[in-house]
């Protein structure tokens, strides 16, 4: 198909280079979050890149089927079928569902709102974060990045409108001096499990009490951030030249990386006692987590919250992968809704208002135990 006689076989010896590396660092990638961060560093940085890897292996394969070379096509597949677990979490295969008939069903957001701040329209003079949780009909909303109410709090939003939001979810919850809340429409409280580290709040579990005596227990998180700099984040997007990508590359050796093994270290740390939290609840209780975990399916983190016993609402009820977190080109899904007990998700869509660096998640479920 390609008949260019010089060029063809420099051309394909550059693709199988390509593709060999390709192969490879896929593999490296789906397998990332089976090494423990605390002591190897750059697996789990490329366990960040799976999908985009992924994707790049489906099309090198196609390539490949297309030029009729069976070994490399043959080297594709095999790559694919290697990392078919991590993919199913990271790039999943499956559908909204429906609830049946007589099902309790309810609707929660979980967010990292940036204490409403409109980052793409600081010039706003309405609170466009506001406006969409009270629009969302969600009956349980988790906010993290929110530390009150307070007009303050929640800037540019009217009397009016922060009253409407009030009325709409009556019962708020979260410390005063942690920045993570939730609203609801129904009766809520603490319930006790809790990590804070200096002035940062990681997660808070609390009970929702919904009509008829069903009580869903969720924890909100927000695990350990990569601490990277204005300057550090936008790395990425000035690696469009050669001396941009050279200039990139020094600093990642520097200051990025060292902030980012402690980052991958830290929440690993979270992540233990985020899952010890979680095995304290009743296994048979309606039980979600969600939040920004600040890493994405198939990592280490991922894996050791959601451990053999929770399902991943998104991996449910998803068609492929998507990105939660919308800033400096780092496109990865690093917010997460996780579940277990009497519970069926029914679907997982992400919200796109991009007031804040975070995209919302909003989740739909049903109540199994009617």
């Amino acid at each position: 198909m390609f008949s260019i006689p010089l060029i063809n076989p420099i051309f394909r010896m550059v693709m199988r280079i390509v593709s060999i590396v390709i192969f490879l660092l896929t593999i490296l990638s789906a397998y990332g979050g089976k090494c423990n961060p605390e002591y190897l560093t750059i697996p789990a940085i490329l366990c960040l890149a799976l999908p985009y890897l992924a994707t790049l292996t489906i099309l090198l394969t196609i390539f490949w089927l297309l030029t009729k070379r069976i070994f490399f096509t043959a080297l594709g597949v095999l790559t694919i079928v290697a990392c078919m677990g991590p993919l199913s979490q990271a790039m999943p295969l499956s559908f909204p569902k429906k609830a049946e008939p007589g099902q309790t069903t309810f609707k929660i957001i979980s967010w990292n709102v940036l204490h409403t701040d409109d980052i793409r329209d600081k010039d706003s003079h309405t609170n466009r974060a506001v406006e969409y949780m009270v629009n969302s009909d969600a009956d349980v909303i988790c906010l993290a990045e929110l530390d009150n109410f307070s007009s303050k709090e929640l800037k540019n939003a009217s009397p009016a409108l922060i009253d409407s939001l009030i009325r709409k979810y009556p019962f708020r919850a979260g410390l005063s001096s942690t920045d993570i809340k939730v609203l609801s429409k129904y009766p809520v409280d603490r319930a006790g499990h809790s990590l804070s580290e200096g002035n940062r709040h990681r997660f808070d579990f609390f009970k929702i009490n919904f009509p008829g005596g069903k009580i869903l227990n969720v924890g909100m998180v927000h695990l350990y951030s990569y601490d990277l700099s204005e300057e550090e984040r936008n790395v990425v997007k000035e690696m469009k030249t050669v001396n941009g990508a050279k200039a990139s590359v020094k600093e990642f050796k520097g200051t990025i990386l060292s902030k980012l093994r402690n980052a991958f270290r830290q929440r690993a740390t979270n992540a233990r006692d985020l899952r010890d939290a979680i095995d304290q609840i009743r296994p048979t209780s309606p039980l979600i987590v969600c939040g920004d975990f600040n890493d994405v399916p198939a990592s280490w983190t991922y894996n050791l919250v959601r451990g053999e016993d929770m399902k991943d609402a998104y991996a449910e009820t998803n068609l492929g992968f998507t990105w939660t977190y919308n800033l400096h080109a780092f496109y990865f899904h690093i917010d997460q809704m996780l579940y277990r007990g009497p519970l069926e998700a029914l679907s997982l869509k992400v919200g796109k208002i991009n007031t804040s660096d975070h995209y919302p998640l909003v989740g739909e479920f049903a109540f199994t135990n009617n």
